[in-house]
């Protein structure tokens, strides 16, 4: 076993470093921050270019048939830059296509998505918050060739900026009730969008209605009833990325604030010297340390295909969204009164720190993955 990055990945992780640094620095973010696409369209096909929206698309399709450990590089950068706009959604809706759509679908979406020409969203979440099949009330019901969709989906990232949608919704009736994906063009009949408007000026989201939208048999990803087992796979990428994003976010703001409190002097002393702020500083670098060797471990595990990836996920998301959490709090506390600026960034990390914590699930959902593991209950 071998959590190292590679010298190719490292040469990927530092070019996508070079390109936030140059093309989206906080300024151009915040500059951003009323876009409802979350980038424009020149930034948006400037990422296409690199071809980093095809990391995990196969070759044949345009892409660069790569694996989660380079994904995770491309979004540990976007996380340290808060890079806004649809990349972890439109990865991840391509990732579904290419696990089981017809090749059709893949034809049609994941070679737009390599060019930069479609971006994507999974909107899977139910009211209540979840995407189980006992909260499911979005429904697909089979019309002639094709399905009818009938429901609303929650907290969709990226909502208005997607071209097209994954959709999750109950298929079949009796005792081959089911729950399956579809590939959703938001341009199809019956398909609206509504905004939503977050404290987190960096992230994106919205709730999708269907009404009675019509979709082809081509459109259903793999086959009915195979969406709980194809979830598996997307939240374990879905996860890996947050924590990869979580853990440079809050790396960050600790090194920002290492610096601050070197040059910073109160009572004719540098703050850096106060064990008052020194000490918690330390506690920081230890769980954000801790944190970025449960994401690289979990990374390695689905690459693998471990037997314990989904408590090795489930470890990173929690632990790194927590670090990120913690890690911004304290450094507030250790900034003072300039943290709560407007004209500061830390407000911006703060806020993507609490949006990291509830996207694709709660924390709760993956503490009980974890307690299953430990205790067996």
């Amino acid at each position: 076993m071998n959590v190292q990055l590679t010298d190719e990945q490292k040469l990927l992780q530092d070019s996508v470093a070079k390109f936030c640094a140059a093309e989206i620095p906080l300024t151009k973010v915040r500059e951003l921050a009323d876009n409802a696409m979350g980038l424009t369209d020149e930034l948006w096909q400037k990422i296409a270019e690199q071809g980093w929206l095809g990391v995990m698309v196969p070759e044949e399709f345009g892409g660069l048939a790569l694996g989660i450990q380079e994904l995770g590089a491309v979004c540990e950068e976007f996380g340290r830059g808060l890079v806004p706009g649809a990349y972890l959604s439109t990865v991840l809706a391509a990732h579904a296509i290419a696990l089981g759509s017809s090749d059709t679908a893949k034809t049609r979406w994941l070679e737009k998505v390599v060019s930069g020409e479609a971006k994507g969203a999974l909107a899977l979440i139910e009211e209540t918050g979840e995407f189980t099949m006992d909260a499911m009330k979005c429904k697909a019901v089979k019309n002639g060739s094709g399905y009818l969709l009938n429901g609303v989906k929650y907290l969709v990232a990226d909502a208005e900026a997607a071209d097209f949608f994954v959709v999750a919704a109950i298929t079949g009736e009796g005792a081959k009730t089911g729950l399956s994906y579809f590939a959703v063009d938001k341009n199809a009949g019956g398909v609206s969008v509504k905004g939503n408007k977050l404290s987190d000026l960096t992230s994106r989201s919205g709730q999708v209605y269907l009404n009675n939208t019509p979709v082809g048999e081509d459109c259903l990803i793999g086959s009915e009833g195979v969406a709980a087992a194809m979830r598996e796979s997307l939240m374990r990428v879905a996860n890996v990325c947050i924590a990869a994003g979580s853990v440079a976010g809050a790396e960050y703001i600790h090194r920002l604030t290492v610096a601050y409190a070197k040059e910073r002097t109160q009572f004719g002393k540098l703050i850096g010297s106060f064990q008052a702020v020194k000490h918690p500083l330390v506690d920081m670098f230890a769980i954000i340390e801790s944190a970025r060797s449960a994401y690289h471990y979990a990374a390695w595990a689905v690459e693998a295909n471990s037997p314990d990836a989904d408590s090795a996920v489930a470890v990173s998301r929690l632990t790194a969204t927590e670090a990120f959490r913690v890690t911004t709090l304290g450094c507030l506390q250790a900034h003072g009164g300039i943290a709560f600026t407007w004209e500061y960034d830390l407000h911006l990390f703060l806020k993507r720190a609490k949006h990291n914590q509830y996207l694709y699930g709660i924390p709760k959902d993956y503490e009980e993955i974890i307690c299953k593991k430990a205790l067996g209950i």
